[in-house]
This record gives C-alpha cells, structure tokens and sequence, in this order.
C-alpha cells in the first residue's frame, strides 16, 4: 500500500510484475507461491501452519511453496532449487522487507494472487486454477 501511495504522490504509474529469472524454471509446469515472512507478528507463523496441514493438496495442485525471510528463500518441500529473494522480492512487488505477503505466480508466469494477510490453501488452489483474462 505504501508502495502505491508513494507511485500516485511522485507521479509515476506502478510497474507491472515481471516473472524472475528464478522463477523461469517453473514456467509451464508448476503455480509458485511466494511467502514473505519478514513481518515480526504472527501471520508468518499462520501461514506456514495452514500451509504444512495441506502440503498433500498443495502437491497434488502443482504449487511450489518458497518462504523468504532473512534475505533467504526456503523451499516448503525441501526440493533444493535455488531462488534469489531479492530478485523475487523486488520483481513480484514483494511486500517492503520486514513485512508480510505471499505473491502467487501461476504456470503462465502471471501474478495470480496477492495478499498482506495469511491465506488458506483452498484460497491459494482456487487462485491457481483460474485462468488469465485475455488481453
């Protein structure tokens, strides 16, 4: 929100999301969800529990689960890809760093879902399987 406010008072538009270089590797095959958990209350904590109770829906859905906090990206399933959080970060619109948000990028590259609050996994799936509007 800040990030918006601050683009309206300066004039210039807010740019849209690219999809990150380290991100490309999932591109036609699996949603990302991207968990920014810097934020120093309870809704990093939240997230991760509702995440780790449908970790079985989560794979069944294709959707790669990566936490950034501490300047890190740590994947939900321990699958040893490696991803810049700072490009993530600074390409998805990431919240501010010491903030919460989770930024979910579809099979198409596309930025499906935002929120600064924690979400459930229905949410997140049902997120992942709409479809782009055609442009």
């Amino acid at each position: 929100m800040l990030r918006s406010i601050l683009h309206e008072i300066m004039g210039t538009g807010i740019r849209e999301a690219h999809l990150p270089r380290s991100l490309e590797q999932f591109l036609g095959e699996k949603n990302v969800l991207i968990v920014f958990a810097d934020a120093e209350d309870d809704r990093p904590i939240v997230q991760d529990e509702l995440l780790r109770k449908s970790q079985m829906r989560l794979i069944e859905d294709d959707i790669e689960v990566f936490t950034i906090a501490g300047g890190g990206a740590f994947s939900l399933f321990e699958d040893g890809r490696d991803l810049d959080a700072d490009e993530l970060r600074d390409e998805l619109q990431g919240p501010l760093s010491g903030e919460f948000g989770l930024v979910l990028v579809g099979i198409d590259g596309k930025v499906k879902m935002r929120s600064s609050e924690p979400m459930s996994v229905e949410d997140i799936s049902r997120a992942a399987a709409i479809s782009p509007p055609s442009h």
